[in-house]
């Protein structure tokens, strides 16, 4: 089964042997990767995930500790500080108040899970209209946890010599092992009108409360993350059932991006980009370097996107000016691909130099 996770700037997903990983290194660039589950990748995706919380949650948490804490270190003070059960309900607590863009990412995460199809950029406009709601989203059981807290509360509070705090405490620590069980309850039991009582409960607050409609930025996000775990651990995900017809022309297009008054005449960083892009998509292309162009292969209607996607490219490093040259070879009286035409040009070189 695979796992979600969003945080502040991006979407993870884990599989039995993979984590991968996609998240905003700025306003215009992503980095999608996938690593091994190891000690190694666990400490990064936690410092990932540590360094991109807001800083009103460290703020809170900060102040929270003190009261906590500080009291208790000086027994001078009467007053013994807030108890310690409140570090949970804080932890378990700010689930249900996420940024918005966090929000965004879980809403996401979310709508790649319930679509059905092949996860594709192409399909984004689709697994868009998919459910906001997740069956298995770890709201379940921070809804459990605060409904357990209560009824233990009022069943420790009416049936023994306790007072209220000292039974929320009893409840608090004793509810995190009650969730736990709960949650795998919820996910096995059949339906029951106890079981969908409390989905309708957390798909209320996944609706309202824990994420957002995504926008286009947020949706890529999930789909390359969930593209790129895929892709080692479950590639039917990924590939469409229709095959491409074999009498299907394919056009070949050469083309040159050039950035106008940058700083240096180099044009490497672009070039990789872009190559970058284009070993990303899940489109059914055939990609050549030369050195002055980029040449691909694929149809037509793909082509014309992906020309679209690589023009942004210099803008989104930074450029302010950008010159492409495009040039389409589209010949549809006969099938026709790069290969073959390399195959025909080279054997007319052979057949020349042996005369």
């Amino acid at each position: 089964m695979v796992r979600g996770m969003s945080f502040q700037k991006g979407i993870l997903f884990i599989g039995r042997k993979h984590i991968a990983c996609s998240y905003a290194i700025n306003e215009k660039q992503n980095k999608t990767w996938i690593k091994p589950i190891s000690i190694n990748s666990v400490i990064e995706i936690s410092k990932l995930v540590l360094f991109s919380m807001p800083k009103w949650y460290f703020l809170l948490l900060s102040i929270l500790l003190i009261l906590v804490l500080v009291p208790k270190s000086f027994t001078s003070i009467e007053w013994e500080g807030i108890p310690y059960f409140a570090l949970i309900f804080f932890l378990y607590g700010t689930h249900l108040c996420f940024p918005k863009q966090l929000k965004k990412y879980h809403g996401a995460e979310h709508k790649v899970f319930s679509y059905n199809g092949t996860i594709s950029i192409s399909r984004l406009r689709d697994i868009r209209e998919a459910e906001i709601t997740n069956r298995y989203c770890s709201t379940n059981t921070i809804l459990l946890y605060f409904l357990s807290v209560i009824f233990l509360s009022f069943i420790i509070l009416v049936m023994s010599p306790f007072h209220w705090l000292h039974s929320m405490k009893i409840a608090a620590y004793f509810s995190i092992l009650t969730a736990f069980v709960l949650t795998k309850w919820l996910h096995k039991r059949k339906q029951t009108f106890l079981r969908n009582g409390i989905l309708k409960g957390s798909y209320w607050l996944q609706k309202n409360v824990t994420t957002l409609e995504p926008d286009k930025k947020h949706m890529k996000t999930a789909i390359m993350a969930y593209r790129r775990l895929a892709i080692k651990e479950f590639p039917h995900r990924i590939k469409s059932s229709k095959t491409r017809k074999e009498n299907k022309k394919m056009a070949i297009a050469d083309v040159t991006v050039i950035p106008i008054g940058s700083s240096t005449t180099s044009v490497s960083e672009v070039v990789a980009e872009i190559h970058r892009l284009l070993k990303a998509t899940d489109k059914d292309i055939h990609i050549e370097l030369t050195p002055m162009s980029t040449l691909i292969e694929g149809d037509v209607s793909d082509l014309l996107e992906i020309i679209k996607d690589i023009h942004e490219v210099p803008f989104k490093l930074g450029h302010k000016r950008v010159a492409t040259n495009i040039r389409i070879d589209d010949r549809r009286d006969k099938k026709s691909t790069m290969k073959t035409k390399l195959q025909a040009v080279q054997s007319k070189i052979t057949i020349s130099s042996d005369e």
